[in-house]
């Protein structure tokens, strides 16, 4: 997974658990816990979409009951820390 302050495409997600509830990924811990960004700087950016994509897939997928659903958008900067999403 390559990430880079100048890419465009982030993870827009949410817990299976909470339907409702979506979250902006900052990262993934190695445990395979996705924690949620608050600031522009904290967003985990992908430079291409594919990449961004790929991860979803893999994440919507995973083992033997999936944890989250997911999609790719693209990120972008309102002021000076915060952030907002647009569509495909």
């Amino acid at each position: 997974m390559s990430g880079s302050q100048t890419g465009n495409w982030c993870i827009f997600y949410r817990k299976l658990s909470e339907p409702t509830v979506w979250y902006t990924m900052k990262l993934r811990r190695s445990d395979g816990i996705i924690v949620s960004a608050k600031t522009y700087d904290e967003v985990y950016k992908f430079n291409r979409f594919k990449e961004a994509f790929d991860f979803v897939k893999n994440l919507i997928t995973e083992g033997p009951e999936p944890k989250y659903d997911a999609a790719v958008k693209r990120v972008c900067r309102r002021g000076e820390n915060s952030f907002y999403l647009s569509g495909n």
